[in-house]
């Protein structure tokens, strides 16, 4: 087991995700500062408004981008790799802690039929997304092992439905959803684009995908 800080947030991060995040409450203003300091990863959890889920996905600041005078601060952060929390407490450091294990995927291969449907049904919805740019995919530049959680970041999935799929422990299962979402809201978006809002306001940067 390891024992990490833990930010409960309202968000999914994906692993090999990049996401903005202020920081202004004392305790995670402190978590983060240690972070920087002693170069330790943090976890994040999604917290409903009913619990926390117990699997979240490591995170590390990739960036400071502004710190302010009151000591908040705005960070880019990426997303490492899943865990689940084990115990959970707030120590004598303010924030919350958790020894954690690492989880990884039982079945580690990609059904080619599921992840090239799965790219044909994103570039579609990417072409038909007119209030903001949708960068399209090129399969045979795909290096990441998770596509789906690439493509998961701006096909319009709800909180619960990105946790859900953060806790599949198959690359195949995650495609498989992941297009059957996309199957449902293609419809939707050809006749009004109402998915533009929704991947506007999802957070996520582009992560490096592609191979240089």
């Amino acid at each position: 087991m390891e024992q990490i800080g833990l930010f409960p947030l309202g968000i999914v991060l994906f692993p090999e995700s990049a996401y903005p995040l202020h920081i202004f409450e004392e305790r995670y203003k402190k978590l983060i500062n240690d972070c920087l300091a002693e170069k330790k990863i943090f976890g994040i959890n999604y917290m409903s408004e009913k619990n926390m889920r117990e699997i979240g996905c490591t995170a590390e600041v990739d960036d400071l981008i502004k710190s302010y005078e009151d000591g908040k601060m705005d960070i880019l952060v990426t997303g490492i790799k899943r865990y689940r929390v084990i115990n959970f407490f707030q120590d004598k450091n303010l924030y919350y802690t958790a020894d954690i294990e690492y989880i990884e995927d039982i079945h580690t291969e990609v059904d080619p039929f599921l992840l090239d449907e799965a790219v044909m049904l994103f570039n579609e919805i990417a072409e038909n997304i007119r209030s903001i740019k949708v960068d399209k995919l090129e399969p045979d530049m795909i290096h990441t092992t998770m596509p789906s959680f690439y493509m998961a970041q701006k096909a319009g999935l709800t909180s619960i439905q990105k946790q859900l799929l953060l806790e599949m422990l198959s690359e195949s299962e995650r495609l498989h959803y992941v297009n059957e979402h996309m199957k449902n809201i293609l419809p939707v978006i050809k006749h009004k684009d109402d998915l533009g809002e929704i991947l506007r306001n999802d957070g996520y940067y582009k992560p490096n995908l592609f191979k240089s």
